[in-house]
């Protein structure tokens, strides 16, 4: 089974907690994905575009805590979620040495340190995991993000151009990222 130790540290007066995602949070999550939709267009959903249900969440959920081979961290400040990292691995043993990663953080929540502890945790989890490779895609305008994860040594490998079609009818491009442990 997936799982960490929580983590507990304290930032501008927030107490942060990461930890694993429970069963217990589908309610919390799906309003958390509602939320970032609407506060950013760096993720792959338009804002009307999310629609899991609390059962589909749990069964999410579930799946994570139950796969040897995928990590699903939740960021949490008072009784609030306010971030989520995932991991999603593959059981083939000629993928079984990388995963995927995918972080989102309400935007409240920006430049306290979460994105920078729930990667450093998957990074963690990922190398006492037979985990070599973590690979993610990130927008090229998303500078924050990308500044994070070159300072956690992730390394540019490719563009992809016209990566997303936004809803104005523009594009944009997204780089492949990875960093080798």
């Amino acid at each position: 089974m997936a799982r960490i130790d929580s983590i507990e540290y304290y930032k501008n007066n927030y107490k942060v907690i990461i930890r694993n995602g429970e069963i217990a949070d589908a309610s919390l999550l799906i309003d958390l994905m509602k939320k970032l939709d609407k506060e950013t267009t760096f993720l792959l959903r338009e804002q009307d575009e999310f629609s899991l249900t609390i059962e589909q969440e749990e069964g999410f959920i579930n799946e994570n805590i139950d796969s040897p081979v995928n990590l699903f961290l939740v960021a949490q400040v008072g009784n609030e979620i306010v971030g989520t990292c995932g991991l999603m691995g593959n059981t083939r043993k000629r993928k079984r040495h990388e995963v995927s990663v995918g972080i989102a953080i309400a935007k409240k929540y920006w430049g306290i340190g979460i994105g920078f502890k729930l990667m450093e945790t998957a990074i963690l989890w990922s190398k006492g995991n037979q985990v070599t490779r973590i690979f993610l895609h990130v927008d090229t305008s998303n500078k924050r993000a990308i500044y994070l994860y070159k300072k956690l040594g992730f390394l540019i490998e490719g563009t992809m151009k016209n990566n997303k079609k936004m809803t104005d009818g523009s594009y944009r491009d997204g780089y492949y990222m990875a960093l080798h442990l």
